[in-house]
């Protein structure tokens, strides 16, 4: 792996402050069009202490930093980009391999009316994402972005096609093996009646993986291709979709039955929605089998070159997020969601009405049966059932609450050696929203949650935020498993931000349950600690 030494970084530092100075200068001359530059620098530094009531009397690490550096620049239909990342140690929860610092992003790229064509680093995806998805998820430590070509065309205001090719990066550096890919959509109804009001898109894909490196583990076959085919329709408050992937033979980890061979994928995803004034209703329905599409079969860690997201409801309060929804793409699962939302009048005035959100998920492993699997079979283990209510009501111009309960059951290991436990919850949420001054705002969320887990039977959590517009925010908070099989800990944290034009910086501190923390359905482990939080954010 390149180093950088001190100087590079200190380097490119200096550029993203100085060149946007200098290019606002010369774009204040009126008739020479100099192109727009611009950047933006987010470090996120963790600094970690010893802590006896969580066992902690050695600090393995004592800090870490997860740093990104953009620089770009457009001028007409050109487009340029430069991407330093640094990881000096990684914050807590990330990945090791991403231990590190180089130059890992950049790009030239030229587009107009039909054409986009890029050179060197990009992202892209075709159709959902279940067969291929080169994206970056900073907060999960994810970038999977391809070095090569990438060439969008778009002949007719119908029709859309993509072609890439590239080498997928792991970690800070890039896979040896190489991913070619080609996506179609079509917009039938625009094409053959232009003055319909309904849209009918058709799109296909192929994606093929050649893995090129040394230390293959497996007899599976280097180059594995991918199909797919998609198809929504939408009219008016309606929609519907579905998409198909069939994945060629490759390796097949099966953890749970103890089995590692060789197989074919598949996957089938549809969504249907209706979306009227005041009132709405999703629903998803998702089978996977071995889509777990490695971006090389070496010995070494590597990264899916597709996104399967778990698709649940995506929770923003801590006690509903204790135990997430992990997506089981290795063997398999099937399952589904729906959400209905909508406003009731409650109360005098019609445009403060009562916000309801109903959300209810179901997941189950798919059922094996020697080498086969039962497709869209839906009488495996449970992996996790949710349901949940919220309610929105805002009372007046100064005051709104909203009040939430979740019921879940998912099997969890204990920790204490009572093995894998049917642990069924129940978490209640209160949160008051009082706006004191046009300029000071206080808020206050109290959490409860019910558990039959033989570890910890009870949590209760309490938040109090104060905001002060436009730019400050202080909060002090507190989580603790009060009926615990072990100890009872106080998880407490607390903090303060600031947040004007260009720059946004945050510093906290607390004590951090170990656990999963998820974004976009993605998660991550992240192992318990107490220390200090420092994000910061520049965008030029």
């Amino acid at each position: 792996m390149l180093r950088y030494p001190v100087s590079s970084f200190l380097s490119v530092l200096l550029l993203c402050a100085v060149l946007p100075v200098v290019a606002q200068q010369q774009n204040d001359k009126p008739k020479r069009d100099w192109g727009k530059l611009s950047g933006s620098v987010e470090s996120s530094w963790g600094v970690y202490m010893k802590d006896k009531v969580l066992g902690i009397d050695e600090v393995e690490q004592s800090y870490g930093t997860n740093t990104y550096i953009n620089l770009n620049y457009a001028i007409k239909g050109f487009r340029f980009g430069l991407q330093y990342d640094i990881y000096e140690k990684p914050m807590l929860g990330f990945d090791a391999n991403l231990e590190g610092n180089g130059l890992r992003g950049g790009f030239a790229a030229w587009s107009n009316s039909r054409w986009d064509i890029t050179l060197g680093t990009f992202y892209d995806q075709f159709g959902s994402g279940l067969i291929f998805r080169a994206y970056e998820e900073r907060e999960m430590g994810i970038n999977t972005s391809l070095a090569g070509a990438n060439i969008h065309w778009q002949p007719t205001d119908w029709l859309s096609t993509k072609i890439l090719a590239g080498m997928p990066r792991r970690f800070m550096t890039f896979a040896d093996s190489w991913v070619y890919g080609v996506d179609v959509e079509l917009a039938l109804l625009q094409a053959l009646v232009p003055s319909s009001d309904a849209a009918l898109q058709i799109g296909g894909s192929w994606v093929l993986r050649d893995d090129r490196s040394d230390n293959r583990k497996t007899d599976a076959p280097a180059a594995v291709s991918a199909f797919s085919g998609r198809l929504d329709f939408t009219k008016g408050a309606f929609s519907l979709g579905g998409e198909w992937v069939s994945k060629g033979e490759s390796m097949r980890l099966d953890p749970e039955a103890g089995i590692v061979d060789t197989g074919t994928g598949r996957a089938l995803l549809l969504n249907a929605g209706l979306d009227l004034p005041g009132f709405g209703i999703s629903a998803t329905w998702r089978s996977i089998e071995n889509m777990s599409w490695r971006q090389d079969d070496s010995s070494d860690p590597s990264m899916n070159l597709n996104y399967i997201p778990a698709l649940t409801k995506q929770h923003k309060y801590a006690l509903c997020s204790l135990f997430p929804h992990e997506v089981h793409d290795f063997g398999g699962e099937t399952g589904g969601q729906i959400d209905v939302f909508g406003e009731i009048p409650v109360g005098s005035n019609p445009r403060r009405p009562l916000r309801f959100a109903v959300n209810a998920s179901m997941y189950r492993n798919m059922e094996r049966n020697g080498d086969t699997y039962r497709f869209m079979g839906f009488g495996g283990d449970l992996l996790f059932a949710e349901a949940g209510l919220e309610l929105e009501k805002k009372w007046g111009p100064d005051w709104k609450t909203i009040v939430a309960g979740t019921w879940q059951r998912h099997p969890e290991a204990s920790r204490y050696g009572f093995g894998t436990m049917e642990m069924n919850t129940q978490i209640v949420v209160g949160d008051v929203l009082w706006q004191m001054t046009p300029k000071t705002s206080l808020r206050v969320e109290l959490q409860h949650a019910w558990s039959d887990s033989k570890d910890d039977q009870r949590w209760a959590m309490g938040l109090v935020e104060l905001g002060f517009a436009p730019s400050w925010m202080v909060y002090i908070s507190d989580m603790c498993n009060y009926k615990s099989y072990g100890d009872n800990i106080h998880y407490y944290d607390a903090g303060v931000s600031y947040a004007r034009k260009f720059l946004r910086a945050q510093l906290s501190y607390g004590r951090h349950r170990a656990g999963e923390t998820c974004s976009g359905g993605i998660c991550r482990y992240v192992p318990e600690y107490t220390g200090f939080n420092i994000e910061v954010s520049i965008i030029l």
